[in-house]
């Protein structure tokens, strides 16, 4: 280990999910006879199924339904999992990380099937030293305990978090490291800067150009 941990987050930032998730919760909620607006459900994004059901349509659906419109979600993302692709210097980001010998640390809040198929678009095995899913903590983002998790595993003396929503950079702060934002996932830059990102950039091509204005030392 190099005392250098980048934890990034994965759904938004490395693979463009999250407009396929936004049409897939959108479905999800209609099954149910709940109907939200899309843009509603994608302010959402980023946060864990437990947390989205009740942030976008209210405690009551989440009481009469919340189970069941998870459940749905999982259905209508599985239908869509394979047209998933890598958003811009995804992969190369990981290698030009892994090249530098910094610990990286991938944060998904995703459950575990559709977690692992990102990993494996982004052959995450080959750079990254850890990798955390829904099943590794009780409680999703924006609580910080999958970022925790990943710097105890990782132990790093300087860490920073790479996300794409308010959520992430929110988490970050909450377990006490640095978040830089891309805007890969749809939330706009002042969005990010005024949730506490450091510096926000387009995407994980960019992050790798800019590596040494951002990586920690």
């Amino acid at each position: 280990m190099t005392g250098t941990t980048v934890v990034l987050d994965v759904d938004g930032t490395l693979v463009d999910t999250n407009y396929h998730h936004v049409v897939c919760w959108a479905r999800a909620f209609e099954s149910v006879g709940v109907t939200v607006p899309l843009w509603r459900v994608h302010r959402a994004i980023g946060m864990g199924g437990d947390k989205l059901v009740p942030e976008v349509a209210g405690d009551d659906v989440e009481r009469e339904h919340g189970e069941a419109i998870r459940e749905r979600w999982e259905q209508e993302y599985d239908a869509v999992m394979s047209e998933v692709r890598l958003l811009p210097g995804a992969k190369e980001l990981l290698a030009g990380l892994d090249e530098r010998g910094v610990d990286v640390a991938l944060a998904s809040s995703a459950i575990p099937k559709h977690a692992e198929h990102g990993f494996d678009l982004l052959d995450a095995h080959d750079h990254a030293d850890t990798a955390t899913t829904a099943e590794d903590a009780e409680e999703s983002k924006p609580d910080p305990q999958l970022v925790d998790i990943a710097l105890e595993r990782l132990g790093p003396d300087a860490a920073c978090m790479i996300g794409d929503s308010v959520w992430d950079v929110e988490a970050a702060r909450r377990a006490g490291v640095p978040a830089y934002g891309v805007l890969t996932g749809g939330t706009s830059r002042s969005e990010l800067e005024e949730a506490g990102a450091v510096r926000v950039y387009r995407d994980a091509a960019e992050l790798l150009e800019h590596l040494d204005d951002w990586l920690p030392s």
